[in-house]
């Protein structure tokens, strides 16, 4: 199945491309067709290569709404550019989906300061991010693993309710 990505979120680089070849990478998975690359220096000497920020993590996994649960461990994942227009392109091997898990998102009012709120996430039940505890280290793995750099960016895009699925294409779960 077509699993669309962009370039670019609010009109800034989002470095995607790289970010999900630098998780395969890492995560050592022997790529049909690719060179099964088995040591650190070797992963390094390719992403050298790339124009990136240093600081970018890999993007091991997406979250996307999936109201007709088409998204199941087994699916084969197309990681598609500019979907469905004339530039469409496949910048990574089909994989499988190696897992799903169920996120939401909520945004709960505060009464104090009148007018805020602050979200929530549940994965697969588990809340890892509340109002009154925090766990900022695995909403931060999180957001990075999604392919956001910081917390506050990945609340920007989640800025609503929302409730979807991780897709996984490596063996990494919350």
């Amino acid at each position: 199945m077509i699993l669309p990505f962009s370039t670019q979120i609010n009109g800034k680089p989002n470095y995607f491309i790289e970010k999900i070849w630098l998780g395969l990478l890492r995560s050592h998975l022997n790529l049909i067709g690719y060179h099964r690359f088995r040591d650190e220096a070797a992963i390094n000497n390719v992403i050298d290569q790339w124009d990136i920020p240093d600081s970018i993590h890999p993007k091991l996994h997406t979250i996307r709404e999936d109201k007709t649960d088409r998204w199941k461990a087994g699916n084969k994942i197309d990681f598609f550019i500019n979907c469905r227009q004339p530039t469409m392109f496949r910048f990574a091997p089909v994989l499988p989906v190696v897992s799903v898990q169920k996120i939401e998102i909520k945004w709960i009012p505060l009464t104090i300061p009148l007018g805020e709120r602050r979200p929530w996430v549940r994965i697969d039940g588990k809340q890892i991010y509340t109002i009154d505890q925090i766990d900022e280290e695995q909403i931060l793995q999180l957001a990075q693993n999604d392919g956001f750099d910081t917390i506050e960016d990945f609340f920007v895009y989640f800025d609503k309710d929302f409730t979807g699925k991780i897709i996984h294409w490596t063996d990494f779960r919350y």
